[in-house]
C-alpha cells in the first residue's frame, strides 16, 4: 500500500508516524540518494529545530493508526503549505466510521476542490485533498483525525501547550493547539501573544542514577540539557525565558534497560519518585480512541500473557503474538481491536521489553480499554501506574467467570482513566483542575411512597456535582412520606407540583426548565443505581462523545416473581437506543431537539430519535450499576409483559441478586 501511493506522488514530501517498517519509504527514495522528496518520521526526527513550514507540490502523510494519527495532528504546524494533501492510515479497527472531514469556512477550505475518501484496502483509509491553491496541509491532518474522534472539538482542557523534544506529542495527543518548539527553546509566538503558557520537553540524558530529579514542574537547567545534547535528547536550556521554563520528563531512551540495568534490579534508581515512581511521570492514554468502547462480555478466546517478544511487550496467545505494541509502550486503537476476544492478560513482569517506561505504558493504556489483566505483584519500578491500578492488577478475580471479568474489568478501566487519562495528567502537572459539571437528575414520579426509595438512590451517587429536580405528578408535597423524604435528603433539591392533568414529556419538560445543570439525567422513582452510576456516565460521556449517554436493562428484578435476572445485551458502543431511566444528556443537545414530546408513554425512545434524526449520537455504556424493577405491566408506561424479560437470559436467580458494583448487601427490596 505505501509504495502504492509512494509511486503516485513522486513529488510528495512525506511525514509519518506509528510504521515501524519504513524500508518501502527508503526503497522508494533511494536511502542515502539526493532526492527531491523529503521524508520525516515524526515520531523520532524532532531533535533539531523544527522546520519553518515552507510549500510544496504534495504532501503525504502516513499514520500507523487512528491513534498515531492524532499524535501527528499534534504536530500539524510543521507540515508545509500544498495543493494536494493526501492522510492514508494503514490499519483502522472496524469499528470506526469512514473518516470524512468536514471542511470549514474558517480553516479556509474555499480552496478545496476535489476531496476523496476511499477504502483501497481492508482496514486502509485514504483521504486525498486538492486545493486551487497552496493550504496549510496540518488541517487536512487534524480534520482527519477529528472525523475518527467523531467530529469532537480536539481541545484539552488545560493551559496552552508548548511541546519540544522526541516522543513530545504523545504527551498532547490530538491538541491542534499544540505549539512546537525548538528543544532549546524559546516557545515561537503566534497571533501577537506568546506561544504557550506551559512547555513540556523530553529529554534522552541521564542516567537517573546520577540525575534522578526530573520532577514535576522543574527543569533541570543546563547540566541535563547538555547531558542531553551529548545523548541525543536535544541542547541545553539557555535560550528558554524565565517564564517559559519547561516541564522535563525522560524520553524512552533515558529509562531503557541498557541505562538502568535488568529489570526488577533491587537498587534501581527507579525506586525513587522523581524518575518514574508516579503517574505523572508517563505521556497520558489517549482515550479519544484508547478506551472500553469494544469491550466484549463473552469472549471467544482464552487467556494470554505478556511477555518480551523481539524486545518488545506482545501479547501472545498459545505461543503465537496476537498483537505487539510499540516501542514507545503507546496503546492504539488497533492494538485494543486485535484483543477484544481475549478473556485475560497475565503479566509476565520477569521478562520486560525495551524499558519501564514502555511497559508502564502499556499496562495503562490496555486497562483504560478495559483489558482485564492479572499478574504477581508489581515491581518496584512500575510505581508509575498508580497504587490503585497496581492493586487492581495484582488481585485475583475468576476470569472464567463472564460477570467477574467484566466487574473487573470496570474496575480498571476507571482506575485507569481517572489516573492515566489527558485531563487527568496536566492537572497532575499543575494546570488547574476544572470545576466538575453540574448534573440535573430529573425524578418524576406519581407514587409518594417510592419518593424516599428514589431520592436514596440519588444521595448514594460518588463522585461529581449534582441537584435534583423531583417533579410530583399528583402528588402533594405536604404528604407524609414525600416531606420526610425532602426533609432528610442533602444536597440542592427543587420540589413542584406537577399539573395532575400533565403528561408525562410536558412534566419531564417542566423538571428540565427548572434544572441548572449543564447535563440532565433522567431516573426512574423504583430502580437501583449503583454508587458509580453517574461517575461512569459522565466518563463515558468524556470518552465516547457522544451527546446522550446510558445504558440498557442489563439486569432486571422480576418483583412479582421475585426473580433477578442478567439479560444478553451489547454494551459499550454508539447504539440507537438506551433504557429511559438512565439517560444522561448534554444540555445543548436536550434543547437542540426541543426536550421530551408532550406524549403519555414513549417519550424516551421519541427523545432519542429525535437526537439522532438530528445527527446527535447516542452511546451505551456497561450495564452492571444500574438494575431495573418490574411489576406487572399495567404499572409501567413501558409495557412490555414479564416473560420478555425471561427471554436472552444469561443467568437467573431466586430472589433480588445484585452484582458487586452495586455496592449493596443483596437482601430483598
Amino acid at each position: 500500500m505505501i509504495r502504492r501511493l509512494l509511486a503516485e506522488l513522486r513529488q510528495a514530501q512525506v511525514f509519518f508516524a506509528g510504521i515501524d517498517d519504513v524500508e518501502p519509504l527508503h526503497a522508494e527514495t533511494g536511502q542515502g540518494a539526493v532526492t527531491t522528496r523529503d521524508v520525516v518520521d515524526l515520531d523520532r526526527d524532532l531533535l533539531g529545530t523544527p522546520a519553518e513550514p515552507g510549500k510544496a507540490r504534495e504532501v503525504l502523510v502516513l499514520a500507523g493508526t487512528p491513534a498515531d494519527l492524532r499524535r501527528i495532528a499534534t504536530l500539524h504546524k510543521l507540515l508545509p503549505r500544498a495543493e494536494r494533501v493526501v492522510v492514508a492510515v494503514l490499519d483502522t479497527p472496524a469499528s470506526h466510521p469512514a473518516p470524512v472531514p468536514t471542511p470549514t469556512p474558517a480553516h479556509r477550505w474555499r480552496s478545496l476542490t476535489d476531496l476523496r475518501v476511499h477504502q483501497p484496502e481492508n482496514r486502509v483509509w485514504v483521504v486525498d485533498a486538492r486545493f486551487s491553491s497552496s493550504t496549510p496541509a496540518g488541517r487536512t491532518v487534524t480534520a482527519t483525525a477529528r472525523a475518527f474522534a467523531g467530529h469532537r472539538l480536539d481541545v484539552i482542557a488545560a493551559p496552552a501547550a508548548a511541546i519540544a523534544g522526541v516522543g513530545a506529542a504523545d504527551w498532547r495527543p490530538g491538541d491542534p493547539n499544540a505549539t512546537p518548539a525548538e528543544v532549546t527553546g524559546p516557545v515561537p509566538e503566534r497571533v501577537g501573544a506568546p506561544g504557550s503558557d506551559v512547555v513540556l520537553r523530553t529529554l534522552a540524558g541521564g542516567p537517573p542514577a546520577e540525575a534522578p530529579g526530573v520532577r514535576p514542574g522543574h527543569g533541570q537547567g543546563d547540566q541535563d540539557g547538555g547531558r542531553a545534547a551529548e545523548e541525543g535528547g536535544g541542547p541545553g536550556t539557555a535560550a528558554w525565558a524565565g517564564d517559559e521554563r519547561p516541564i522535563e520528563r525522560p524520553a524512552l531512551r533515558a529509562v531503557s534497560w541498557e541505562r538502568l540495568g535488568r529489570p526488577g534490579m533491587a537498587a534501581s534508581p527507579l525506586a525513587d519518585p522523581a524518575v518514574l515512581g508516579e503517574p505523572s511521570m508517563v505521556p497520558p492514554v489517549d482515550e479519544r480512541l484508547v478506551n472500553p468502547q469494544g469491550f466484549v462480555t463473552t469472549p471467544s478466546r482464552g487467556m494470554a500473557s505478556l511477555a518480551e517478544r523481539d524486545g518488545r511487550w506482545s501479547v501472545l496467545l498459545d505461543g503465537k503474538a496476537v498483537t505487539s505494541f510499540a516501542e514507545s509502550g503507546g496503546v492504539t486503537d488497533a492494538d485494543v481491536a486485535r484483543l477484544r476476544q481475549i478473556r485475560g492478560v497475565e503479566v509476565d513482569w520477569q521478562r520486560a521489553h525495551s524499558g519501564p517506561l514502555s511497559a508502564v505504558r502499556v499496562l495503562a493504556g490496555l486497562a483504560a480499554a478495559g483489558v482485564p489483566l492479572v499478574s504477581e505483584p508489581a515491581p518496584r519500578w512500575a510505581g508509575a501506574l498508580g497504587d490503585e491500578l497496581i492493586g487492581l492488577i495484582a488481585t485475583s478475580p475468576d476470569l472464567s467467570d463472564d460477570l467477574r471479568r467484566e466487574e473487573h474489568s470496570i474496575r480498571l478501566r476507571r482506575a485507569a482513566l481517572r489516573t492515566h487519562g489527558v485531563a487527568a495528567r496536566w492537572e497532575q502537572l499543575g494546570a488547574p483542575a476544572p470545576a466538575p459539571p453540574l448534573t440535573s437528575v430529573l425524578l418524576a414520579t406519581r407514587r409518594a411512597g417510592m419518593v424516599p426509595f428514589a431520592l436514596r438512590q440519588v444521595a448514594r451517587q460518588r463522585g461529581g456535582r449534582l441537584e435534583v429536580i423531583l417533579a410530583l405528578h399528583g402528588v402533594p408535597k405536604g404528604h407524609p412520606d414525600v416531606a420526610a423524604a425532602t426533609a432528610a435528603f442533602e444536597g440542592p433539591l427543587t420540589v413542584y407540583e406537577a399539573d395532575p392533568r400533565a403528561v408525562f414529556g410536558e412534566v419531564l419538560n417542566e423538571a428540565a426548565a427548572r434544572a441548572s445543570g449543564s447535563f440532565l439525567l433522567k431516573m426512574d422513582d423504583d430502580d437501583w443505581y449503583g454508587p458509580d452510576f453517574l461517575p461512569d456516565l459522565l466518563l463515558a460521556h468524556a470518552y465516547s462523545g457522544a451527546q446522550v449517554v446510558g445504558t440498557v436493562p442489563e439486569f432486571v428484578y422480576l418483583s412479582s416473581i421475585d426473580v433477578t435476572v442478567h439479560r444478553r445485551q451489547a454494551t459499550e458502543q454508539i447504539t440507537s437506543f438506551v433504557a429511559g431511566g438512565t439517560i444522561l444528556a448534554e444540555r445543548s443537545a436536550f434543547q437542540a431537539v426541543g426536550g421530551f414530546r408532550p406524549l403519555r408513554r414513549s417519550v424516551d425512545t421519541q427523545f432519542q430519535e429525535a437526537l439522532q434524526a438530528a445527527g446527535g449520537q447516542i452511546y451505551r455504556t456497561h450495564g452492571l450499576g444500574y438494575i431495573l424493577r418490574r411489576g406487572p405491566a399495567a404499572g409501567h408506561t413501558w409495557q412490555e409483559p414479564i416473560g420478555t424479560f425471561l427471554q436472552r437470559n444469561r443467568q437467573q436467580w431466586r430472589g433480588f441478586r445484585p452484582n458487586a458494583l452495586m455496592a449493596m448487601d443483596g437482601s430483598r427490596p
